[in-house]
């Protein structure tokens, strides 16, 4: 039997050189399947790998997190850095081909993932496994196919156009879902055909995935939390609503919405009652934990000005102010260094600061990332139910309300009349609630509404690229392929 090749990686060999090309399936670390996999052990071994390559740098560690809100309206770089630096290139829409940190690393990185989790896959189906607790082994699988869907999604939400731009006809990126080998030159599927694969990955790991709470790994809840958001992306509200309302009516017993006396006290603090699913992290796992310029230090609040590059813009904080006793002002600062000059002049007095990621220590560093958080689904459930209509329009106004009413006193704040019921007032609650948590272009791109910058501390550099408005059928919305892959494969085409 010719041996499948794949990466042995305990959790903490999960950084690999940023180099490494997506094709390059044979390093130095590899090993022949029937070696690396021969236990269970083993295969779980391979999968907290997985979980901690999609937690490191160039993934969710920091580009992947942050990208969606610094490309939206409430948060903006306090100052340019120029071509080639993190954030303010995704702020002002003017990332390029060859930009390392911004294009190549992303890409390069999550296709790490994708290759890692089907070499996994591949091992669980090869029969070389031996173990005699076939459930555990299924489980194994299935949180491989979920991550692998998971990395697939967020490709095409990076690197191609929304799926309401053509409902899916342009391209996206290649679907790859078996182990290959250097010399395959996959071509761009459509963003439709991405998405069918992601839900079927996605579909298909939950009924091997547990039901039960597993901190620092994907379960049945997740999985089906994470399907609300990319039904809802996909326009297809009726599985939106059914995923999204599978987590909130049957997992009451494991998740519940943060009071609002909770809710000043959560942030920084690991597996909370939200939290559906976040990569773990420590000072010494991995060694430094998110790093110097992980997205928890891309907002820190610090006597220090260095990579805490993100800062809420002066349109969000007049949003916030419409309700004086919302507690989500409570997660504001402003600037630890008095008179801050490294701050738009406009913002150095207000709480441009937003402090969800303080760390488990005081140090943003060992501040674990949630990727799918109890609020959200509430959030998709109100808006995919509304544009059902009908009782799934009722049902969904007692979502939003159940999440406004543990923010506010303001009674005045609910939505108390089915005509109060808008679009617009489901969008609002979702930038009070979801900042920082980088989510927040895709709330424009799938209702093809314009980002709109506002606010009198966004950077002139804005007027330099054209980004004060983003209307939603700007190519940029779609940063460009990497170069280095384009020259590499004939057969990937580059973005507009």
């Amino acid at each position: 039997m010719k041996p499948l090749y794949i990466y042995f990686l305990a959790a903490s060999l999960a950084c690999t050189s940023c180099s490494d090309s997506w094709l390059d399936l044979n390093p130095s670390t590899s090993v022949p399947t029937d070696q690396a996999f021969s236990s269970l052990e083993d295969a779980q071994s391979a999968l907290n790998g997985i979980y901690r390559l999609a937690s490191a740098h160039s993934y969710y560690g920091d580009n992947f997190f942050y990208f969606g809100d610094c490309r939206a309206a409430d948060v903006q770089a306090r100052m340019t850095k120029g071509d080639g630096r993190r954030v303010s290139p995704y702020y002002e829409y003017n990332v390029k081909a060859t930009d390392s940190f911004n294009s190549s690393l992303p890409w390069n990185q999550v296709y790490k993932v994708i290759r890692q989790t089907n070499n996994l896959i591949a091992a669980t189906e090869s029969g070389l496994i031996k173990t005699t607790d076939e459930a555990a082994l299924n489980e194994i699988k299935a949180q491989a196919l979920a991550m692998r869907g998971l990395a697939l999604y967020d490709l095409i939400r990076v690197f191609a156009m929304p799926y309401s731009y053509d409902n899916g006809q342009s391209l996206g990126v290649p679907i790859v879902t078996t182990a290959t080998d250097q010399s395959s030159k996959p071509a761009r599927n459509t963003v439709a055909e991405c998405y069918d694969q992601i839900i079927t990955d996605l579909t298909n790991s939950l009924a091997g995935l547990s039901k039960e709470k597993k901190d620092g790994c994907l379960n049945y809840w997740a999985v089906q939390g994470i399907l609300s958001r990319v039904y809802l992306n996909k326009l297809d509200y009726p599985n939106a609503y059914k995923a999204a309302t599978d987590v909130i009516e049957n997992s009451k017993s494991l998740y519940q919405l943060y009071t609002r006396d909770e809710y000043p006290t959560v942030w920084g603090k690991e597996y909370t009652s939200e939290s559906l699913f976040e990569f773990y992290f420590s000072l010494t796992e991995p060694s430094g934990g998110s790093g110097g310029e992980g997205a928890p230090m891309v907002y820190a609040n610090e006597e220090k000005v260095d990579w805490n590059n993100l800062i809420l813009s002066e349109d969000y904080l007049n949003l916030l102010d419409e309700d004086p006793q919302d507690v989500r002002h409570s997660v504001m600062q402003v600037s630890a260094i008095a008179n801050n000059t490294d701050l738009p002049e406009a913002a150095r007095d207000k709480k441009v600061y937003l402090a969800k990621f303080p760390g488990k220590t005081g140090d943003p560093r060992d501040n674990n990332l949630c990727i799918v958080r109890l609020s959200e689904i509430y959030l998709n459930a109100a808006e995919a139910g509304l544009k059902i209509g009908g009782e799934q329009a009722t049902k969904g106004m007692e979502y939003l309300n159940e999440v406004i009413t543990n923010r506010t006193t303001n009674t005045a704040m609910k939505v108390n009349a089915a005509a109060d019921f808008t679009l617009e007032r489901i969008l609002k609650e979702r930038r009070k609630e979801l900042v920082g948590e980088g989510l927040a272009v895709y709330d424009y791109t799938r209702n093809k509404l314009p980002v709109e910058r506002k606010g009198s501390w966004h950077l002139t550099s804005l007027d330099t690229s054209g980004a004060y408005t983003i209307q939603p059928n700007d190519s940029r919305l779609a940063i460009p392929i990497p170069q280095t892959e384009i020259d590499a494969n004939p057969n990937l085409v580059q973005n507009p």
